[in-house]
Formats: structure tokens, C-alpha cells, sequence
């Protein structure tokens, strides 16, 4: 080869440098650029026939371009972020009219270099099925015994990272040339990195607008919306949320930075579940810092097994998925017997009460017991969260036929409801005192003492008569 060829050849392996650092916008950098003065290194001094590529893998905002070397300086490995474990690449060999591209020939690198992650697709190129790598410890994948090549490296999966912003699929040659030293790398290092979700987004619920069953509470998911990479735009805003077969979705609104976007729930629930996803217009407008807000209204219908109902939602912003927590609003029912104080095993229908959350307070519902002796309420909501019970107070404004209706402080009492699936209801029971009857005279007493009073009366007169007799008698004999 003579001096003019190598070059030419020179002068095209520096214009491949810098269309494979292009390539590899993102990555970390490093090194020092070559100056146009550097020699550059030839074709004619590849050895070997296979090498490694070394896959970086980290956190962070993207800098400048790599140069292939291994970064070594301890204060730029502190800078470059938190290395991410789990995430997957794909490495394809690039073809050229059938044929992989031969980069140990001065041709070879000359049609690498008309070569983009856009175009190598498209024929005349076209792309090997290749091979995957998934990046361990450090957030680094190995990937040995690549023959000499163009490869195209695409980010297939993020793992269990929140991911938002993945790396563009990007080129590397194997080996990589090294013009700063004017030889050739067969160990190749790239580092790209990823912009992370970290966002927290959160979910409420609001207390019920009644206290009974078949009240309606609130759920509210707030989901921050995530700073992407330079360059990068939402491609995915979704917010899902399963409901709760115990609730029934009555009423949905999406806000988008505090302005309504929607108020009804057609088009945004699918079998039962919410699924909100932002279209393409108002993706567009999403402003990193902001929340996009959801707020759905549910009825709760039924209490189930445990009487507390809890529902998380998820939020995906290109992919990446954030979880909410979970909150939770809990009931319990309540069953009320009432009885008769004298006979405990007598139960009293016809009984009325009125049920109020504080005594004296208004009366939030009225019930009548049954023929059973029994008031049956089927759900009262006892609190939320980690609030399991809740005191509420029956007033009785009737009493059944035949007994006394209580007074004062004695008409009320007070329950403590606990949270509790249908079949386990809190129990309470009441008693009445049955009511006293009129004075009835004291049979065959009084007429009986009269009675007495006149025969003695009159055995009295009789013993007198007689004596009176019996002494005139005696007077007469003695004269």
C-alpha cells in the first residue's frame, strides 16, 4: 500500500471515529479527542479475527461520546451513576449486500461509513440475528468473541429498572479504532446511560359521602410527570387502576397539571378496570415537574369477606412503571337484636331506632326491628386506612308493643362498629321492660272482711242481748 492510499484510508478511519462517537451519543466521556495531526491507524494492522465488546450500563444524565477505552479515573466512575443491573441488549452483525461487513479491508470501513442505526435495516444493508447480553454487578455486560464487525447495539429491555428514557440504538465497530494512539481496540467500552422515572406518584381515598352501604368515596392517583433525556418525548402516559369487585365505578375525571381534560369514565375504564392513556396531542403538552391527576368515583355495593377494600395504581411513562401505594377504606356491618329484659330468650319486633355517628347528632338512618327481633345493617364505614372501628349511637324513638320506652340517657347506646367481612356482623342487643298493668282489686279480700266485720257486730249485739237477759233472770230469784 502506498503513501497516498494509507492516507486515504487514515483520513476515512478518523471520519469513521466520528461517525461511530455520533452513533454513540450518550455515552460517557472520556479521553482526549484526537487532534486532525494524529496518525490514525490502518486495516493493514488488525490482528486477530474476534473481540469483546464491554457494555457499561448506568444511570444518569447522557454526556459526551465514549472513545472506547475503559474509564479508569476513580472521580469519573463516581460520576458516572448508579450502575443498573437487568437491563438487555441485543448485538447484530450489520450485512452489506448479503455479505457482513468486512472491517479488515480499507472497502469494508468505506461502506461502513455510509452506516446509520437508522438505516441499517434497509438494503442494501441488513442485520444478523445476533446475540443478547444482560448486564450484571455494576450495571456491566461482557459480550467475548465477537468476529470482526459493524454491530448495531439495541436496548431490548430495562429489567426491573424504571427506565424512561432508554438509549437510542447505536453502532460500534469491533475492533474500535484508537487514533490516539494510533492502534486498534479489541476490547470495546461503551457507556450508555439512561434517564430514570423516580417519581413517586400517590393514591388517595376520600371519606364516603354517607356513612352507610351503597356510599360513594373517592380515589385519587397523582403521577408526577418524569424528566426525560435530551432529545427524548413521551411516547407512553398511562395510569391503571383495577376496581375493586366490591365498587362500582360511577364517575372519572382526568386533570392534566390542574386543568380538566375529561369528566366521564367512557373510554377510560376497559372490564371493570380504569385505564387512562394520554393521546398524542396531550403527551405533547406534559411538562416535566407537573401531575397528570386522575379522580374516580366508586360506590361501594358490598363488603365481602373482610369488609376492607384496598386498590393500587400504576403509572407507565414509556415503559417505565411506577407503583402507587394502597389505600384502603374499610366496613363492617352491624346487627341489632332486641330482647325483653324479664324473658331474655323473647325477641321484640317493632322496635324503632335511629342510628346517629355522635349522640344528639343528626340521625343518619332509621331501622325497625324485624320479626326476628333483629335490625340488620349491612355496611357502615368505620375509617380508612389502618382505622378499623368506628362508635356510632342508637336512639330508640319506639318501643314495642307492651313495653316501656326508655328516657334520657337511657334511650341511647353506643356501639362500636368493627371492620368485618357480611357473614361476621358486631352484635348488640337490647332490652326492654315490659310495661306494668292497672291495679286490680285483691279478689275475695275486701268483701270477706266486711263480711267478718257485720258477723262479729252481730255476735256482739246477740252476746249483749243475752247478757242483759241473764241478769235480769238472776235479779228476779233473789227478791
Amino acid at each position: 500500500m502506498n503513501t497516498s492510499q494509507r492516507g486515504g484510508l487514515g483520513r476515512r478511519a478518523v471520519a469513521l471515529i466520528g461517525a461511530l462517537a455520533l452513533a454513540l451519543i450518550g455515552t460517557a466521556a472520556i479521553g482526549t479527542a484526537a487532534s486532525a495531526a494524529d496518525p490514525a491507524p490502518s486495516p493493514s494492522n488488525i490482528t486477530g479475527t474476534t473481540g469483546t465488546l464491554t457494555i457499561h450500563k448506568h444511570a444518569g444524565e447522557p454526556g459526551e461520546a465514549g472513545n472506547g477505552t475503559a474509564i479508569t479515573d476513580p472521580a469519573q466512575i463516581a460520576a458516572l451513576g448508579a450502575g443498573l443491573v437487568g437491563v438487555e441488549f441485543s448485538i447484530q452483525r450489520v450485512s452489506n449486500d448479503g455479505a457482513p461487513i468486512d472491517l479488515t479491508t480499507a472497502a469494508g470501513w468505506d461502506v461502513a461509513q455510509a452506516a446509520t442505526p437508522a438505516n441499517v435495516s434497509v438494503a442494501p444493508f441488513s442485520l444478523a440475528a445476533g446475540t443478547t447480553a444482560t448486564t450484571g454487578a455494576g450495571g456491566i455486560a461482557v459480550v467475548p468473541n465477537l468476529p470482526y464487525g459493524l454491530y448495531l447495539v439495541t436496548e431490548t429491555s430495562p429489567g426491573a429498572n424504571p427506565i424512561v428514557s432508554p438509549v437510542q440504538p447505536f453502532l460500534v465497530s469491533v475492533p474500535y479504532p484508537d487514533a490516539t494512539n494510533s492502534t486498534w481496540l479489541y476490547n470495546v467500552h461503551v457507556y450508555p446511560k439512561n434517564k430514570l422515572n423516580t417519581t413517586v406518584p400517590e393514591k388517595t381515598v376520600s371519606a364516603p359521602d354517607g356513612l352507610t352501604l351503597g356510599s360513594s368515596v373517592v380515589w385519587t392517583v397523582t403521577a408526577p410527570v418524569p424528566e426525560l433525556g435530551a432529545g427524548d418525548t413521551y411516547t407512553k402516559f398511562m395510569i391503571t387502576d383495577t376496581i375493586d369487585p366490591r365498587l362500582e365505578l360511577t364517575g372519572l375525571v382526568v386533570k392534566v397539571d390542574g386543568v380538566v381534560i375529561s369528566e366521564s369514565p367512557a373510554g377510560y375504564t376497559r372490564s371493570g378496570d380504569v385505564i387512562v392513556e394520554l393521546n398524542l396531542d396531550t403527551r405533547n403538552t406534559l411538562v416535566a415537574g407537573t401531575d397528570v391527576t386522575i379522580e374516580y368515583t366508586t360506590k361501594v355495593i358490598s363488603l365481602g369477606e373482610d369488609g376492607t377494600i384496598n386498590n393500587q395504581g400504576f403509572v407507565n411513562v414509556n415503559d417505565s412503571v411506577r407503583e402507587t401505594g394502597m389505600p384502603q377504606t374499610n366496613w363492617g356491618p352491624l346487627t341489632v337484636v332486641k330482647k325483653a329484659a324479664q324473658a331474655p330468650n323473647n325477641t321484640l319486633a317493632g322496635a324503632e331506632f335511629t342510628l346517629h355517628e355522635t349522640k344528639g347528632g343528626p340521625a343518619i338512618a332509621t331501622y325497625t326491628t324485624n320479626a326476628s327481633g333483629e335490625i340488620v345493617v349491612d355496611g357502615l364505614w368505620v375509617g380508612n386506612g389502618g382505622v378499623l372501628t368506628k362508635d356510632y349511637w342508637l336512639l330508640e324513638t319506639k318501643a314495642p308493643a307492651g313495653y316501656a320506652l326508655p328516657t334520657g340517657d337511657a334511650a341511647w347506646t353506643e356501639v362500636t362498629v368493627n371492620a368485618a367481612g357480611e357473614n361476621d356482623p358486631t352484635m348488640i342487643t337490647i332490652n326492654n321492660t315490659q310495661q306494668n298493668g292497672p291495679n286490680l282489686p285483691l279478689t275475695g279480700s275486701t268483701g270477706t272482711t266486711m263480711f267478718m266485720l257485720g258477723g262479729l257486730a252481730l255476735l256482739l249485739t246477740a252476746g249483749g242481748v243475752a247478757l242483759v237477759a241473764s241478769s235480769r233472770r238472776r235479779q228476779g230469784t233473789f227478791q
